[in-house]
Order: C-alpha cells, then structure tokens, then sequence
C-alpha cells in the first residue's frame, strides 16, 4: 500500500460529511484564479458534489495500482479536455485543490497530511500532463547525456 494513502484516505473522510462546503469552497478558489477554461457553475458543483467525492475516493483508494487507476483516470480527464484546460491550468487546479483542503481540514491538515496531499497532486498533474498533453518531465539517458556534454561547452 502507498504509504501516503492512509493519511489521503483519512482527509477525505474528514471532508465527507459536509464536502458540499468543501465543494463550494474550491469553486470560490477556482474564481480567485487565473483559470481561463470554462469550468462549471457553483450550482453544478454542488450538485455533482458527491460523484467529485466518489471519484476522488475511488483514486486515492487505488493509488497503489496505477495500471487500476489510470483508465479510470484517463476517462475523468477528457472532461478537462473538453472545457479547455492547458497544462498551467492543471497546476492552477492542483493549487486550489491544495488550498481548500487546506482551509476546509484546518488545524487536522498535519505536516504528514500536507505532504501526502502533494505528493497525489504531483501524480495527478504528472499524469494528466502526459495524457491530455504528451508533456512529461522524464527524459532518456541519451537526452541527458547531450545535455550535459551541452552545458560544458
């Protein structure tokens, strides 16, 4: 098992009860940003509010078996596709994702909770940069070896 899951899982059941407050408030953090990409009402939200909740439950639960959790994945993302996102804006929507859990766990979002939540986000932005973008920060052996002999010159 990821050993970040545990405290991810734990958030998230926090959040459950009332994840229609977190909803909203990461609606009002998406207002505040510098999105461009259409992105759903306030209204909409908090109607789908508990699919949001089922999804991210269902990732972090799997984050332990990416070949599981990648499709289900994969198939989520089109739905940023479809309304625009570039990769900036994934970052931006890793940040208010970040924040609100920040604001909504409070003084329960420990030092330990804070870096496994970074460390999904990174995956996730990693992730969705690959998939929807063909954008990865791996590079070969042989493109790293150019770059250092590159530099020395």
């Amino acid at each position: 098992m990821n050993t970040y899951q545990p405290q991810l899982i734990k958030s998230l059941h926090i959040v459950k009860p009332n994840f229609h407050a977190f909803t909203a408030r990461f609606h009002a953090k998406l207002e505040e940003s510098n999105i461009t990409m259409q992105y759903p009402s306030a209204a909409y939200f908090n109607e789908k509010s508990y699919i949001l909740y089922c999804v991210l439950e269902r990732i972090v639960r799997h984050l332990d078996n990416p070949s599981s959790v990648a499709p289900f994945l994969t198939f989520h993302l089109q739905y940023l596709k479809k309304m625009g996102v570039t990769p900036k804006e994934i970052s931006l929507l890793c940040d208010a994702f970040y924040d609100t859990l920040n604001e909504h766990l409070g003084r329960l979002f420990t030092a330990q909770t804070q870096f496994a939540w970074q460390k999904a986000l990174r995956y996730f932005e990693s992730f969705a940069n690959t998939t929807l973008f063909n954008k990865t920060n791996v590079i070969s052996l042989e493109q790293k070896i150019t770059q250092l002999r590159t530099s020395k010159l």
